[in-house]
């Protein structure tokens, strides 16, 4: 199993992450995303001196993760940055949470071309699992 993969759906296109763990899966969705944003990548490439905190609350984990997503596409769209992963924790209390920091660089058109426009994630196909093979996060993005 690869960390990360885009998949179709109609007009629009899925995204999906793998990890051993809960954060790992929202990490390496975080590069299927950014795939889709941008021409080309080399995940070794990318540095990540830009870090931001990023917080989120939901009742479900499929909703912690398109808010998750949501976020990150603003801090594309707000701060010009491309990011590469996510380090932190997701917690279940009365609500799940997610706490921690996202790291990558400034988008350079120039470095990495313009992919499609991610308008924003969406609830369909949205589904967080833990498999026997670890963890899955996965919803369709509207292009």
């Amino acid at each position: 199993m690869g960390k990360y993969e885009t998949f179709e759906h109609g007009a629009d296109i899925g995204i999906r992450g793998y990890g051993e763990t809960l954060e790992e899966a929202f990490s390496n969705a975080l590069k299927a995303l950014f795939e889709l944003v941008v021409e080309e990548v080399n995940w070794d490439n990318v540095s990540e001196e830009y870090q931001t905190e990023v917080e989120a609350r939901a009742e479900f984990l499929d909703e912690l993760f398109v808010i998750f997503i949501n976020k990150c596409l603003g801090i594309f769209y707000d701060e010009g940055v491309i990011l590469k992963s996510f380090e932190g924790k997701i917690e279940k209390n009365e609500e799940y949470t997610l706490k921690g920091m996202v790291k990558g660089e400034k988008f350079d058109p120039d470095k990495f071309g313009y992919g499609v426009e991610v308008k924003g994630a969406t609830f369909t196909m949205a589904k967080v699992e833990k498999t026997d093979r670890g963890w899955i996060a996965q919803c369709v993005v509207d292009v």
